[in-house]
């Protein structure tokens, strides 16, 4: 059946990809401010402003972030109301409107898709690499059930690539700051000959690292939280009749000494302290590391065409293939002494095929496709060490080292495809209906294997789930600059297969989701205000449980999630512009109970519980003004305070897995010439210093529950030169 969905949508046609060509509208302000109601996008594969998407979406230029000092993932939850950045091991995790996914091990899924350039990345390990040239970052919240369906239950990011321009253009930047901050980015485009358009993308960062090691001598590493990684991209646009092919190869490499994995120092004995009488720091920023190691290479290529069929049709096709490798050694118990470390090798290449027509005729908006993706990933986890003796035998001593190796892991193989269609009917010059529907199948397997105390254990399980998702809903516009839309949308998330641990399979997460929302926009554009509302339904929720040895992902019972979210900005005078962003989550487990083994193994009723890293209330201020000088020459200043109330990194939600509420405050100003060809900026990040986890995982019990933590950026300073031509 895949097959001839594929053959049916990319008949007359050889390569494919969408055609994610946007440009923001621009103005005669200065691109200080980032007017996000003015930037078109395609998140639902046609071009549109942000205001006239009947949809919860937040668009972001990549200029507005680079100015900001922004630069990935993590400076979403800033500006985007209901999203949530977390990370463990240096693993991304975005979650909206309190879905997400902290299973960091191969075999699930997030519950965010990610996309770049119009291809689904599936490995967790390669989606926060860069920040690279963007053009934009699109921001879809809640179900994305027809257009972009497996694992996009939450929501979905798209991270859009500037594409080459005709006009001979380019920047250079330079950025240093605290803590050894040196970075250098840049691009150049244009046209080298019969209409081919080409544009070069680098970029190298240098962190010495915000952390420091307690432990000195030969080998040890002194500062942690540093980072040494280069990017580049090349892209060649090539005409092809009345269309165009595209040509993408990005490139990421990274060897530092990787993210500061801080074990907290915790009331129950550890197995350090009971052999040696020794404890992790208790300083919030120091470490005491053993080793600290981490190399990540990844690399793909993208090409993709759009092909007009007919005045009103075009036809779309994308094929990627992407590899990446990664490998992060780090100090599991903390101490002076030589105790545990943990090493995490991981392989993935994931390969994928798309093609999709599009077209209209009079009111009705069509669009039909598939795809097909095959993703394999390795995963291996080592761990030598030494146990007290007495926690395999409670006749010998706690003061006895045992010494041990444990490794395990595994090789997931996902083959998915899919095939989909959306369209819309306008019935009046007010009223639009929507439909889009997706039926996706998923099929995984893992060759797993364990050893621990104990010869080798191997096995290989397969499972296999087929869903629709999708959506249905209306919007109307019953005056200018007034949009009000409803819908119900079905999303799916793939089922998962614990690679290693030997569980059975987790079934697949079916959220249902109610929203109406409004946007409201005055007719000089100068003041806007976007309201959601919704409420969803989920059915066997996936959540991160701790097993015997490992992180597992669990089926936790039916849960609700009620929120509400609002956008708002204001330019009372020229060249102020003031912004908000609001978001309220009532996210809470059903019927569920579950095992804590750091309270003795004891099971608890969770019914009424928070979700994990779910804030009840999160949001933003910022304000922003540019003066422009007599010389021609502008001067701005932008300021932003982030806050969230408490949240908890576990379904138990006690206090030892909690981040209290918090807010912060970055400001930035620039100098930008007349010419715009020199920008000079400074600015200053997390200014009232907060201590922020932005990952906790508890290890396996074995290892005494350990609680390994990564800490988001202390208070930073920077400066920046650009300069274009």
């Amino acid at each position: 059946m895949r097959n001839h969905l594929l053959i049916v949508s990319t008949a007359a046609t050889l390569v494919f990809a969408p055609d994610l060509a946007a440009q923001p509208v621009t103005s005669a302000a200065p691109a200080a401010q980032d007017n996000a109601a003015d930037i078109v996008v395609t998140a639902e594969r046609r071009s549109s402003r942000v205001q006239d998407v009947p949809i919860a979406i937040s668009a972001l230029s990549g200029d507005a972030l680079r100015a900001a000092g922004n630069n990935g993932l993590s400076d979403l939850a800033k500006r985007v109301p209901s999203l949530t950045f977390a990370q463990s091991f240096g693993i991304a995790q975005v979650f909206i409107r309190g879905v997400g996914n902290n299973f960091f091990s191969p075999g699930g899924d997030p519950g965010v898709a990610t996309y770049a350039d119009g291809v689904y990345l599936s490995d967790q390990e390669a989606t926060a690499v860069a920040f690279l040239d963007l053009e934009r970052v699109e921001v879809l919240r809640g179900p994305q059930g027809a257009l972009y369906g497996r694992n996009a239950t939450g929501g979905a990011v798209n991270l859009v690539s500037a594409e080459p321009e005709a006009a001979f253009a380019g920047r250079v930047g330079l950025r240093v700051g605290d803590f050894g901050r040196i970075e250098a980015d840049g691009f150049v485009t244009g046209d080298i000959g019969g209409g081919v358009l080409v544009r070069a993308s680098g970029q190298v960062r240098r962190l010495r690292g915000y952390a420091r090691n307690e432990l000195t001598g030969p080998g040890l590493p002194t500062r942690l939280d540093g980072e040494k990684s280069f990017a580049g991209r090349l892209q060649v646009r090539v005409p092809i009749g009345a269309g165009s092919l595209r040509l993408i190869a990005n490139g990421y490499t990274q060897d530092d000494v990787g993210p500061g994995l801080k074990i907290l120092a915790d009331p129950f004995p550890q197995p350090a302290q009971f052999l040696f009488g020794v404890r992790p720091s208790d300083s919030p920023r120091n470490f005491k590391s053993q080793v600290s190691a981490n190399k990540r290479d990844v690399w793909s290529v993208t090409a993709a065409l759009k092909q007009p069929l007919s005045n009103t049709i075009d036809v779309n096709l994308i094929a990627d293939y992407r590899h990446s490798k990664r490998a992060i050694t780090y100090d599991q118990d903390g101490t002076e002494r030589e105790v545990s470390r943990t090493t995490l090798d991981t392989r993935s290449h994931q390969w994928s095929i798309e093609s999709y027509l599009q077209g209209r005729s009079g009111g009705f908006d069509w669009l039909f496709g598939a795809n097909y993706l095959e993703f394999e990933q390795t995963r291996v986890t080592t761990v030598p060490g030494l146990l007290p003796a007495a926690f395999l035998d409670p006749t010998l001593p706690l003061t006895l080292p045992f010494p041990f190796r444990f490794d395990g892991g595994g090789t997931i193989h996902t083959k998915a495809w899919a095939g989909y269609a959306d369209g819309s009917l306008k019935l009046s010059d007010t009223i639009k209906l929507r439909l889009g529907g997706r039926y996706s199948d998923d099929a995984k397997r893992a060759d797993e294997f364990l050893t621990f105390l104990a010869p080798t254990i191997r096995g290989t399980q397969a499972k296999s789930w087929g869903q629709w998702s999708g959506k249905a809903g209306i919007d109307v516009t019953p005056a200018k600059g007034i949009l009000l839309y409803g819908s119900v949308a079905r999303g799916f998330k793939s089922g998962a297969l614990n690679v290693g641990a030997f569980t059975p399979a987790v079934k697949p997460e079916i959220n249902v989701t109610w929203e109406i929302g409004a946007k409201l926009e005055t007719a000089d554009r100068r003041a806007r205000f976007n309201l959601a509302a919704f409420t969803s339904s989920y059915k066997d929720l996936q959540i991160v449980q701790i097993g015997p040895i490992s992180q597992i992902l669990a089926n936790a019972a039916d849960s609700t999630i009620k929120g509400i979210e609002a956008e708002a900005s204001f330019r009372p005078v020229s060249g102020l512009t003031l912004g908000a962003t609001l978001s309220y989550l009532d996210a809470r487990f059903g019927s569920f109970s579950a095992t804590d083994q750091r309270r003795a193994f004891q099971r608890f009723d969770l019914t009424g519980n928070r979700l994990p890293l779910t804030s009840r209330w999160q949001g933003s201020v910022s304000a922003g003004y540019v003066l422009p000088l007599a010389s021609g020459a502008t001067i701005g200043v932008d300021g932003a305070v982030q806050f969230r109330s408490e949240y908890f990194f576990t379904e138990f939600n006690t206090d030892d897995a909690r981040q209290g509420g918090f807010a912060r405050f970055d400001l930035a100003a620039n100098w930008t010439s007349a010419d715009r060809r020199w920008k000079v900026s400074a600015f200053g990040r997390n200014l009232s210093n907060e201590r922020v986890l932005a990952g906790l995982a508890v290890v396996s019990p074995l290892l005494g529950s350990v609680r390994v933590a990564s800490l988001e950026p202390p208070r930073t300073f920077g400066v920046a030169l650009d300069i274009s031509f």
